[in-house]
């Protein structure tokens, strides 16, 4: 049986192997869904050194605060994303380089790679790039989402989902390279992108469990090897 200690390990774990995959910051958050309840680091925290303690819980239906530990002040879009998509089990927010380029000039990511091919499609732009801290400004991004993976947030960052924490962190991985290759290759020409067909011969492949595991795994051990993940082993 899964518990609460359970569930903020694995929030802590993940939100610390996106820090050191260089995906958060000083920002960015990562949420895991149990039930009506979701777990998200604290927004004090430290995103290379959260512990266990310092992942909050917060009530999906109402947003209700569960702990002590304070939810980051964006966490209505993962309120929105979870009331919106009842098949996500994880949602990660955060402002990686390269895909926050592409939504500073208010651009969708075009699938031209097999990372961008995971998402099955175009990632679209939401318009608005103030702070999502509202119920009300949280709606309108998972609605601009629709059926994609990811959403860009103009001049903002970016909001991708998954069915679990481990897809949620590949797909994040995914966004960034993405969005990285496609930048890359335009400076030498047009982009030549991936027609439905392809994509959906590659998605078959690049978004099979063990491909996510895979990936999961190599971010894992990448944030053991630098030793951010010993006090929680």
């Amino acid at each position: 049986m899964t518990t609460l200690r359970d569930m903020r390990l694995e929030c802590a774990t993940a939100t610390r192997v996106l820090a050191v995959a260089g995906l958060f910051d000083m920002h960015g958050h990562i949420s895991i869904r149990q039930g009506d309840m979701m777990f998200i680091c604290d927004r004090g925290a430290s995103r290379l050194t959260v512990r266990p303690d310092l992942i909050s819980s917060v009530r999906i239906s109402d947003g209700k605060q569960l702990s002590e530990a304070l939810p980051p002040s964006e966490t209505a879009l993962h309120l929105a994303a979870y009331r919106a998509k009842p098949e996500v089990g994880s949602v990660a927010h955060f402002h990686p380089m390269y895909a926050t380029a592409f939504a500073v000039a208010g651009k969708p990511l075009e699938v031209a790679s097999n990372a961008g091919a995971f998402f099955g499609g175009t990632i679209p732009v939401h318009d608005n790039p103030e702070l999502i801290r509202t119920d009300e400004l949280g709606a309108p991004v998972t609605r601009d989402m629709g059926a994609a993976s990811a959403v860009l947030l103009r001049g903002h960052g970016a909001l991708v989902v998954g069915g679990d924490v481990h897809e949620c962190v590949t797909a994040a991985l995914y966004l960034e390279e993405s969005a990285q290759r496609n930048y890359l290759a335009a400076n030498l020409g047009k982009v030549k992108a991936y027609n439905a067909d392809e994509i959906r011969r590659v998605r078959e492949m690049l978004a099979s469990r063990f491909v996510i595991e895979k990936t999961w795994l190599y971010a894992l051990e990448k944030a053991r090897v630098a030793g951010a993940l010993a006090d929680l082993d």
